[in-house]
């Protein structure tokens, strides 16, 4: 009270009272409300003091006394930290021994009893701070570990991760009861309560140990990217996800546990074993995957809702990789000359138009709609090099068009030896690498098609080496160079094969990976190509069974034509495609375009054929099967075997009646009807919301029955499709398609042969001979359907091919101008509209490619955003991290604060009682004096009267 008597005295002295005041003046306030809060006399003044400090809620309660003398003494946290410090360390020596055991595969358990001992440690120490219930689990471990070493149970991986988990706990446990510090036995939770909690931090524990790991194989998946593909930059992604995955199963997850093994078998058998570089559509959704599953464990962690929809991403991205269902284990390679096992074939298409038909040709027409079946079988090697003639491919191939094929060939070669010598002068000039890139990329498609596959897979790696030189991934080294060069001499060897005249000496498989090594950047120069002969013998290798090839859509024509395609209604009714089993699919939109526009025209054809059949003309007819067969190229073209797979057989079975002039049965009318539903019910499926295709297994089966109940058809007769005349027209029609076979692919002349020149001069004899007028339009129809396909398919061409297709037009306008000069006037017209035209489509491509500039743009911005959003997040989380740590420094700091608070409040009471006992004893001492003073005044009164009185 004196303190407070002092602090209002020299308010009013120094009029303090707008002067902001110290907090140690404050100090005597504080102290007075407390003793006014604990006293216990009912006094209206102290009333009025409660209710305007709100004073019983600023009084400490039982438990906060509690806790903070528990801080003072005994159980402290400084202590428990101590102790949880000396714990974890012996968990740890624990963990690292499992961890080792583990990786080491080490069968002598005996080096494992120095941890049944740590465990009994452990246990003891945790009954000492009464933590009963993490004491109980680790004595149960202790139990299992120490049957473990005693040969009492086996020491499989299941029952060391219960070791482990059981760790994970104790450390929860420990930091919980740090947490709890000083709580009494009522605010204790139940048993199923500290249960949950418990568990929960075991889950977090888990869930951020994933999540770093998630981060490190992000990290090496960008080190992956930015080193240009170095595959050692993964050697450690399957370890950090494998632990990952026992984490998952650890926590009851089984399905997230097997999504990630999924793409942990990506990782190790596509990147690292089979060392491929992933296209950006493929990296795309390996990183969904990865994305989804880290975000699923983050979700996990926050205990959001609707998880499993997160899921639904990463299997949709691990079944486009073809890697769920998961596939069976690839087993060790056997053979060191065997090919190079080809990739799964994935379940869409993808990348560009020659990756795509070079997936289609390795799988041999496989169904790619459906999961890859599992094959524990090793891939078959090869045909040896000696025997890389031509392939049996069945009766899709005739003689005659390998006979042309082989004329390309040698025209291709003495090409290739005109351009090669001015190429070498300029390396870096890439117009003058145009058209060698393009002469293999002919070879390539060619070759593939009539059978040649050993020569479309050599130029496929020379191509696709010239390839990373025109898109500027790499320079035209000294190396591309001698890698050319050593293709150019090969082709004779290739030539001679074919025809049957020699076997191949050079040794392919090793050209072939000089060409991979120097497509990837490498400048060491390619081996010399030595003779298979000088190898060591190996035991002979049966060649692998050989599929016919599926046809080929048209890839390139020699006279730009302009075709209309007028639009048909989609005639598939509901109740038509209700009985069609469905299967999900994918189509490129660009493509699905294409495909719709091309086949619409066709089922025209096809359903005025069935048309006239019901009603008797089933003489089967030239034109439907043409529009088949550019149906079955078209399906085929864009990886769609459920559809190729009627649309072949149905093609086989007109051919035979054309070929045998004999009319439909009623039952091959009704299947010629069913197909054209089929592929009605396909482009109607791939443009509904879920895209979907009609699997026809019944109707192929069908279809194979009727085709093989006909004689196979004679070789085709070149001289009848160009012309019938007698004397030397039809020499000279087929004379004149000749030259334009240097620039064009054989892909045009897969199933029929039906170029010709339309004779102005011949139209009164057409009109007269009504049959031969109708098969010379068919014809000429024919000719510009086929110039629409090569103008569509070049519109579906990557970008790298879009400069090279106007390097071969410009040579093939020069070839033409050239013409022009020798040919009479109206023929100099039609070269000048062709020459127009052709104007139009370079600027149509030009347009393309910078569109597609724009889109590489917006991409690489978009992997720059991520990168950026990535690394905010890593930063994020190091700051709630560091928040974390602050918080906890925080917290005991305050509870320090708290028993300082109270020590002072102790010594504050004791020196309040002391100042208030002498503040008694100053009272008494300033009553007794002032006590005296009034006497002595009284008495000074008394005498001062006294002397007035006697005065007067």
């Amino acid at each position: 009270f004196a303190s407070v008597e002092r602090e209002s005295r020299r308010l009013f002295e120094d009029d303090g009272f707008g002067i902001p005041r110290a907090e140690s003046a404050l100090e005597p306030t504080r102290q007075l409300l407390y003793h006014v809060a604990h006293a216990s006399a009912d006094h209206s003044a102290l009333r009025a003091l409660h209710e305007t400090f709100d004073l019983q809620q600023q009084l400490p309660t039982d438990s906060e006394i509690s806790h903070a003398q528990g801080s003072m003494s005994g159980r402290n946290r400084a202590l428990l930290d101590t102790v949880a410090a000396a714990v974890k360390e012996d968990l740890l020596r624990v963990k690292d021994a499992l961890d080792l055991h583990l990786r080491t595969g080490e069968s002598d358990l005996s080096r494992l009893s120095p941890q049944v001992e740590a465990l009994g440690r452990v246990a003891d120490t945790l009954g000492m701070l009464g933590l009963g219930v993490a004491r109980g689990v680790v004595d149960q471990q202790r139990t299992a570990m120490a049957d473990i070493v005693d040969g009492r149970k086996p020491a499989d991986e299941g029952a060391l991760l219960d070791v482990a988990g059981a760790l994970l706990y104790v450390d929860a446990t420990l930091d919980d009861q740090v947490a709890r510090l000083g709580a009494s036995d009522q605010d204790a939770p139940e048993q199923g309560d500290l249960a949950a909690g418990e568990a929960g931090k075991v889950l977090d524990v888990l869930a951020r140990e994933a999540i770093a790991n998630f981060a490190d194989a992000r990290q090496a998946f960008v080190a992956f990217i930015e080193t240009g593909w170095d595959h050692g930059e993964l050697a450690e992604v399957p370890r950090l996800l494998r632990e990952v995955s026992g984490a998952l199963q650890m926590l009851e997850l089984p399905q997230p546990a097997a999504y990630l093994t999924g793409v942990r078998r990506y990782i190790e058998d596509e990147l690292i074993g089979s060392r491929r570089v992933p296209n950006g559509r493929q990296l795309d959704t390996f990183a969904d995957a990865l994305a989804s599953l880290e975000y699923y464990l983050e979700a996990l962690r926050e205990n959001r809702f609707n998880r499993d929809e997160i899921l639904d991403v990463s299997r949709h991205s691990l079944e486009s990789l073809g890697y769920w269902p998961l596939p069976a284990e690839r087993l060790p390679e056997q053979a060191p000359l065997a090919a190079e096992a080809p990739p799964p074939p994935p379940v869409v298409s993808e990348a560009d138009i020659e990756r795509t038909v070079a997936a289609l040709i390795d799988r041999g027409g496989a169904d790619a709609a459906t999961a890859p079946e599992p094959s524990a079988e090793a891939p078959a090697a090869p045909a040896p090099s000696g025997q890389d003639g031509f392939e049996i491919t069945g009766d899709e191939i005739d003689d005659e068009i390998r006979e042309v094929f082989l004329e390309e060939f040698a025209e291709e070669i003495d090409n290739l030896d005109q351009l090669l010598p001015l190429w070498r002068a300029q390396p870096e000039d890439l117009e003058r690498l145009r058209p060698i890139r393009r002469v293999f990329h002919t070879l390539k498609g060619s070759g593939r098609l009539v059978g040649a596959r050993t020569l479309g897979e050599f130029s496929w790696k020379v191509e696709n080496m010239l390839n990373r030189v025109l898109d500027g991934t790499r320079p035209a080294s000294p190396a591309v160079v001698a890698m050319v060069d050593q293709a150019f001499y090969t082709l004779p060897q290739l030539q001679a094969a074919l025809r049957g005249d020699g076997a191949v000496q050079a040794d392919l498989q090793r050209m072939h990976a000089s060409a991979d090594r120097i497509a990837d950047g490498d400048e060491g120069m390619p081996e010399e190509v030595v003779s298979l002969a000088t190898v060591a013998p190996t035991a002979p290798m049966a060649p692998a069974p050989v599929e016919p090839d599926a046809p080929m859509p048209v890839e390139a024509f020699a006279t730009p034509v302009e075709t209309p395609t007028e639009p048909v209604a989609d005639a598939t009714t509901d109740a038509e495609a209700a009985q069609l089993d469905m299967v999900p699919a994918s189509v490129d939109a660009l493509l699905l375009e294409i495909l719709d526009a091309e086949v619409a025209g066709h089922l025209v054809t096809v359903d005025a054929w069935v048309t006239r059949a019901s009603a008797g003309q089933a003489q089967a007819s030239e034109e439907l099967l043409r529009a088949l067969h550019t149906m079955n190229g078209a399906f085929a073209m864009t990886e769609l075997p459920t559809v190729a797979q009627a649309l072949t057989p149905g093609e086989g079975y007109v051919r035979r009646m054309v070929a045998a002039g004999s009319p439909a049965s009623s039952e091959g009318v009704a299947a010629i009807g069913e197909l054209a539903t089929v592929a009605r019910a396909a482009i109607a499926g791939l443009q509904s919301a879920t895209p979907q295709v009609p699997v026809a297994a019944a109707l192929a089966a069908r279809l194979v029955a009727l085709r093989d109940g006909l004689p196979e058809p004679a070789p085709m007769d070149f001289a009848a499709l160009a012309g019938e005349d007698a004397g030397e027209e039809p020499v000279a029609a087929l004379e004149a398609a000749t030259p334009e076979l240097v620039d064009v692919d054989m892909t045009a002349y897969a199933g029929f042969v039906g170029a010709g020149d339309v004779d102005g001069g011949n139209a009164e004899r057409l009109e007269a001979e009504r049959v031969e007028a109708e098969r010379l339009e068919a014809e000429r129809v024919e000719a510009e359907r086929l110039e629409a396909e090569r103008v569509e398919a070049e519109r579906v061409e990557a970008e790298r091919l879009e400069a090279e297709r106007v390097e071969a037009e410009r040579l093939e306008a020069e070839r033409l101008e050239a013409e022009r000069v020798e040919a009479e006037r109206f023929e100099a017209e039609r070269l000048e509209a062709e020459r127009v035209e052709a104007e139009r489509l370079e600027a149509e491509r030009e347009a393309e490619r910078l569109e597609a500039e724009r889109l590489e743009a917006e991409r690489v911005e978009a992997e720059r955003l991520e990168t950026e959003r990535l690394e905010a997040e890593r930063v994020e989380a190091e700051r709630l991290e560091a928040e974390r740590v602050e918080a906890e420094r925080l917290e005991a700091e305050r509870v320090e604060a708290e028993r300082i608070e109270l020590a002072e409040l102790e010594a504050q009471i004791l020196e309040l009682e002391r100042l208030e006992a002498e503040r008694l004893e100053a009272e008494r001492l300033e009553t007794e004096r002032a006590e005296a003073e009034r006497l002595e005044a009284e008495r000074l009164e008394a005498e001062r009267a006294e002397a007035e009185r006697l005065e007067a």
